[in-house]
């Protein structure tokens, strides 16, 4: 027991100095990182905390909610969550269970709606994926950012 609260004063630690650094933003640590990763993709800055709907606006002017899902490392996660407006595109960011991008896929809005489960959320699923008008990005695309939109 002692070493588990250890590791866990350590871990509250490390957050506040990635809190001090501004590499997050708050003790919601998948959430944060999910969304500075999406900003520097994207090549913007994140909205305020809790803007309703969406965490960014990309360089097309389109809202993105981001929905990071964090791995443990003998699965990935599958629950998107709730898609939510006035979003124009959901970006579902999976990250490996040492917190480094495994992939993610933009989903527009519309979509995301149409694939809500029973349980009011989105599941990453094949279907999902072979959607025409998702868009999948690899670990390599959301470490360079997106350089498509760029000036």
């Amino acid at each position: 027991m002692r070493r588990l609260q250890a590791a866990e004063r350590a871990r509250r630690a490390a957050i506040e100095e990635l809190i001090r650094l501004g590499a997050v933003r708050s003790h919601v640590l998948v959430g944060d990182l999910g969304e500075r990763i999406a900003a520097v993709y994207y090549g913007v800055e994140l909205l305020p905390q809790f803007t309703p709907g969406h965490d960014l606006v990309d360089r097309r002017g389109r809202q993105i909610d981001v929905k990071t899902l964090h791995a443990t490392p003998h699965r990935a996660r599958t629950i998107i969550g709730e898609p939510k407006r006035p979003c124009d595109v959901v970006l579902a960011l999976r990250l490996h269970y040492d917190y480094t991008p495994a992939e993610a896929l933009e989903i527009p809005i519309e979509l995301a709606e149409a694939y809500v489960g029973a349980n009011g959320k989105v599941s990453w699923t094949q279907k999902l994926v072979s959607e025409p008008a998702v868009v999948r990005l690899d670990s390599a695309q959301l470490a360079r950012g997106d350089r498509r939109w760029s000036s």
